[in-house]
């Protein structure tokens, strides 16, 4: 069953596009202080259902939706005078040359649309690079402060306890 049967190209860049879009969004709901890695993701999404279009159309290359105009037919030598009779079985095997040329065709005006979700593929891993630099670059900053941070907190615990050992010394408190 092709659940895509139905879809026009321009349904499937929308789709695509949507993906990406809908993709975006729930990376940013879901982890809200994370806007950089739901954009790669984004990106990431778009990359790949680009692909996806474009192993689709080539693997339907005989389809309504890629224009191929009208299908070639064999003619019938069965109804040549003299030797129509004698050149029967020939006709088979024209309808399969037909039929042959006919699928080249058919893949022939497939090849351009799958090369348009190609591009777009090859555009989106163009748009992922600065993003996965950009998302490298955050991240490498939010590490460096949570890393100041979790050393305040350190100095702030040494602290409290330096201080919690000068009161036991003030009240003599036994060590332990």
């Amino acid at each position: 069953m092709d659940i895509l049967a139905g879809i026009s190209i321009s349904g499937l860049q929308t789709l695509i596009w949507s993906l990406a879009l809908g993709t975006a969004l729930l990376l940013r709901f879901w982890y809200p202080r994370t806007l950089h890695w739901a954009a790669l993701g984004a990106a990431g999404v778009f990359v790949a259902a680009s692909i996806g279009a474009g192993i689709y159309v080539l693997a339907h290359p005989i389809d309504l939706r890629w224009p191929a105009g009208a299908p070639l037919s064999a003619p019938s030598l069965a109804g040549t005078p003299l030797v129509g009779d004698y050149l029967k079985p020939l006709d088979s095997l024209m309808a399969d040359v037909v039929g042959g040329v006919n699928d080249l065709r058919g893949f022939q005006q497939a090849v351009p649309v799958a090369l348009d979700f190609f591009t777009m593929a090859g555009w989106g891993c163009l748009a992922a690079v600065p993003l996965g630099i950009f998302a490298l670059w955050a991240s490498c900053l939010e590490q460096r402060r949570r890393r100041l941070e979790f050393s305040r907190y350190k100095s702030a615990i040494e602290e409290l306890q330096q201080q919690l050992r000068d009161v036991q010394r003030f009240v003599n408190y036994p060590d332990r």
